[in-house]
C-alpha cells in the first residue's frame, strides 16, 4: 500500500501543521477543510486533526458549487486551498459568512489572491488570515475592509509568520482610515437644517435655534465626535424628522425606516427606548431619561367655586340644609298658631325661611311676637348659626391666605382634576399612548390629550408656556423642560411647579443595526467615554436640575384675587337677575289681574 507516502504528500500540500497551530492559537476546535484531493487521502488528514483535539469536516471544491456549512455556537474554522481550481466558489456561497467563521486561506501566489479577496465583504469584525507559502515557511497576512461600500480602505497587514512554529501578533483594528459611517438622527426642528455637515450641526448652532434641539444635539453627537477622534471615522449624517413617523405613532415605524432606508448603516447610535429588536441590537446604557407631567399645581384643584363648599363635607351640607328646612317649618307653624290668636303680623312660610337664613348668615330680622317658644327657637337657631359660621369663616380665610396642600400626586389625581393635559410633540409620546395598557393613562389620553375637538401635542416652548400660564399639565422630558423653566418662569411659578410621572425612569441605551461591524468600536468608545467622566460632565451641562424654589417674602401670596372672589359675585349677579325677572312677572300678573277686575266691575 502507498498510504504512508500519499499521506505525507497530502500533509505537505494542505499544510496541516500550520493550520493546526493557527486554530489552536485562536482556540478553535471545529474546522471545515475545502480541498481538491481524493477522499482516501483526506481521511488521514482528519485523523491528524482529531489527534490534536480538532474536529474536522471535509468538502471537495467544485467550480460553481454550493456548500452547506454547519454553524455551531462556537467559532468554526474554514480552511481554503487556493491551489484548487474554483476555490473562490467557496467564498461565493451564500451560506458562508465572513463574520461567523474564522478563515485560513492557503496561497502560493499572494497578489492575485489578495486582489480576489478585495471584492468580498470582509469587514472589520471578520477574521481572515492569508498564509503565503515561501519555501518551507509562511508569511501570515490579515485582510479586512474598514467600510465595504462605505468608502473604506482595504487593509492588508503582515501579522506573523510560521516556520515549524507559529509567531502571530494580534493587532487591533481601531483605525478605520476615514471610512464613512452613515448616521441617522431625529432632528426636532429641521426647518433650516439643509446642506449641513455633522460638524456644522454640532459646532455651529443655527440662529434662533431652540434650546431643546441644542440639548438633543449635545446628547447625540458628543459621543459621535469622540468616536471620530478615536477611530478616524467620517460621519455622513442623514436627517430623519420625527414628524414623518409620529402619525404612525410607533418606534417600530421609525426604526424600520431608519434601517430599510439606510440598509448599510454602520454604527448609528440612536438614543431612544425601543421595545422590539428585530432590526437593531442593544449596545450599552448611556443616559437615564425622565419624562413627567409638569404643571403648576392649582391652589384649588376642584375649581374656584369649591372655595366656599370645601370647609364642609357633603354630608354636613346636607345636614345643614335639613336643619334649615326643619327649623323654618317649625317657625312657620308657630307663626300660624299665633296668627289664629288675633295676631295680624306676617305669618308666611317665606318669612320663616328668611328669618332662619338670616340667622345662619349672622343677619337678624325683627319680628313682633309675644310667644316665648318663638323667641326660644330663634335664640337656639342663632347659637347654632354662630358656631357653624365661626368654623366656616375661619376655614375660608385660612384657605385663601395659606399655601394649599398639593394633593395631585398620581396619574389618577391628575385625571380627576380640572387641569387640561397635553404632551410634547415627539414620537415617543405617540408611541407610549398607542402601546400602553394602563387604564388610567388610556382614559387620560382620550379625555384630555386627544379628544374629538382637541389634539394637544405642542412644541416644547409652547408646552412650557402653557404650563407657566397655569391650567395645563404637559408630558415632557425633564431635560427639555427644566432649562425652559429656568429661563421663563418667575419665582412664584417655579414654586408652584409639580411633577407627576406616568411611567418610571427610562434607561436610554445606544442601539445599532443588527450585526453591524462597528459594534465593538462603539462599545469600546462608550467605555472610554465613561472612564473619562464625560457622561457626568455632559449631564451637568445639559441635564439641568429643577430650579429650586426660593421662599422669599412675596406680597402676592397674601392677596385674594378676583378669581377667588368670583363665586360671590356670580351668586349676587344671578340673584339680581332672578329678582328682576320675578319683578317683571309680578308687574305683568298685577296688570292682568287689574284688567280682569275692571271688566267684572263694568258688567
Amino acid at each position: 500500500m502507498n498510504l504512508f507516502p500519499n499521506l505525507l504528500l497530502t500533509l505537505s500540500v494542505t499544510e496541516v501543521p500550520l493550520v493546526i497551530d493557527i486554530l489552536k492559537h485562536k482556540n478553535i476546535k471545529n474546522a471545515v477543510l475545502f480541498q481538491c484531493y481524493d477522499n482516501h487521502f483526506v481521511s488521514g488528514i482528519h485523523k491528524i486533526f482529531n489527534d490534536n483535539n480538532i474536529l474536522t469536516a471535509g468538502s471537495k471544491i467544485i467550480s460553481n458549487g454550493t456548500y452547506i456549512i454547519p454553524l455551531d455556537r462556537k467559532k468554526t474554522g474554514i480552511v481554503v486551498d487556493t491551489s484548487c481550481e474554483g476555490w473562490n466558489s467557496v467564498l461565493d456561497s451564500r451560506t458562508v459568512s465572513f463574520k461567523d467563521y474564522s478563515f485560513i486561506i492557503i496561497a502560493e501566489h499572494l497578489s492575485p489572491i489578495l486582489e480576489a479577496l478585495s471584492r468580498y465583504p470582509i469587514l472589520v469584525d471578520s477574521d481572515v488570515i492569508v498564509a503565503h507559502k515561501l519555501n518551507q515557511s509562511y508569511n501570515l497576512y490579515e485582510v479586512y475592509n474598514t467600510g465595504f461600500k462605505l468608502k473604506g480602505k482595504y487593509v492588508i497587514r503582515l501579522v506573523g509568520h510560521w516556520n515549524s512554529s507559529l509567531y502571530i501578533e494580534d493587532l487591533n483594528r481601531w483605525d478605520l482610515g476615514g471610512a464613512f459611517v452613515k448616521t441617522a438622527v431625529v432632528v426636532i426642528n429641521p426647518t433650516k437644517l439643509t446642506n449641513q455637515t455633522t460638524e456644522q450641526y454640532m459646532e455651529k448652532p443655527i440662529r434662533m435655534q431652540v434650546k431643546v434641539d441644542t440639548v438633543h444635539r449635545m446628547k447625540f453627537f458628543i459621543l459621535l465626535k469622540y468616536m471620530r477622534d478615536m477611530y478616524n471615522f467620517r460621519f455622513d449624517m442623514h436627517r430623519v424628522h420625527s414628524w414623518g413617523y409620529k402619525r404612525n405613532g410607533t418606534f417600530d415605524g421609525m426604526v424600520h425606516a431608519l434601517y430599510c432606508g439606510q440598509a448599510e448603516l454602520g454604527g448609528a447610535p440612536i438614543f431612544y427606548r425601543i421595545d422590539r429588536w428585530e432590526l437593531v441590537q442593544y449596545v450599552s446604557e448611556v443616559w437615564t431619561s425622565r419624562h413627567s407631567f409638569i404643571f403648576r399645581h392649582p391652589k384649588y384643584p376642584g375649581g374656584f367655586y369649591t372655595i366656599y363648599t370645601r370647609p364642609l363635607s357633603g354630608i354636613v351640607w346636607y345636614c345643614v340644609i335639613a336643619m334649615l328646612v326643619v327649623t323654618a317649618v317649625v317657625l312657620w307653624a308657630m307663626l300660624l298658631v299665633q296668627n289664629t290668636w288675633g295676631d295680624n303680623e306676617d305669618s308666611s312660610l317665606s318669612l320663616a325661611g328668611i328669618i332662619i337664613w338670616g340667622a345662619i348668615c349672622q343677619q337678624g330680622i325683627a319680628i313682633n311676637r309675644e310667644s316665648t317658644s318663638t323667641k326660644l327657637l330663634i335664640f337656639i337657631t342663632f347659637m347654632y348659626a354662630v358656631t357653624l359660621y365661626q368654623y366656616y369663616n375661619a376655614t375660608i380665610v385660612s384657605s385663601l391666605l395659606l399655601e394649599a396642600p398639593r394633593n395631585i400626586r398620581t396619574l389618577k389625581d391628575l385625571l380627576d382634576s380640572d387641569l387640561k393635559a397635553g404632551a410634547h410633540d415627539i414620537v415617543y409620546n405617540y408611541d407610549y399612548f398607542k402601546r400602553t395598557t394602563d387604564p388610567v393613562a388610556i382614559e387620560l389620553y382620550h379625555k384630555k390629550v386627544v379628544t374629538a375637538t382637541q389634539h394637544n401635542y405642542f412644541p416644547a416652548e409652547k408646552c412650557m408656556d402653557l404650563v407657566r400660564r397655569g391650567g395645563y399639565a404637559i408630558h415632557i422630558d425633564t431635560s427639555v423642560a427644566f432649562p425652559l423653566i429656568k429661563a421663563t418662569f418667575n419665582e412664584r411659578e417655579i414654586c408652584d411647579t409639580t411633577l407627576v410621572q406616568m411611567y418610571p425612569l427610562q434607561r436610554m441605551g445606544v442601539v445599532m443595526r443588527k450585526n453591524t461591524q462597528y459594534r465593538e468600536h462603539v462599545a469600546n468608545a462608550i467605555r472610554r467615554f465613561s472612564e473619562a467622566g464625560l457622561p457626568q460632565r455632559l449631564r451637568s451641562d445639559v441635564d439641568e436640575p429643577m430650579p429650586e424654589c426660593a421662599h422669599t417674602p412675596d406680597s402676592s401670596v397674601f392677596c385674594v384675587g378676583i378669581r377667588e372672589f368670583s363665586t360671590p359675585l356670580l351668586v349676587l349677579a344671578l340673584g339680581m337677575l332672578v329678582s328682576v325677572m320675578l319683578l317683571l312677572c309680578e308687574i305683568v300678573l298685577h296688570r292682568v289681574v287689574q284688567r280682569a277686575g275692571l271688566r267684572d266691575f263694568v258688567h
